[in-house]
């Protein structure tokens, strides 16, 4: 696991009804979830917790916070085909604890 050190995270909290539907992502629909690219998705760890989001660039606008948590939502509906998650299913974290899991 890599640690990231004091970052915020933009994501949801992985439930097993929504671990149920990443599992059974669609072929293709992969690359929402590599590393290495700042558009795409990440699955972190934080206590005994699992989320699925975006870390944010330093300096990042308020004024897009918005654009992320609809991207978040859009991209996890998409790669789980549909699963429904509440509007404020998307939170923002800032913790030195946030880990980058190493599998989905």
């Amino acid at each position: 696991m890599v640690d990231m050190d004091k970052r915020l995270f933009v994501g949801i909290k992985i439930s097993p009804q929504l671990q149920r539907g990443l599992d059974n992502c669609p072929r293709g629909a992969e690359h929402y979830l590599k590393e290495n690219n700042p558009e795409s998705l990440v699955i972190v760890t934080l206590g005994a917790e699992k989320l699925i989001g975006r870390f944010l660039q330093d300096g990042f606008p308020v004024s897009d916070i918005d654009d992320v948590s609809r991207n978040v939502r859009s991209i996890v509906t998409l790669i789980t085909q549909g699963h429904r998650l509440a509007e404020d299913s998307v939170r923002i974290y800032a913790d030195s604890k946030v880990r980058v899991a190493l599998a989905v």
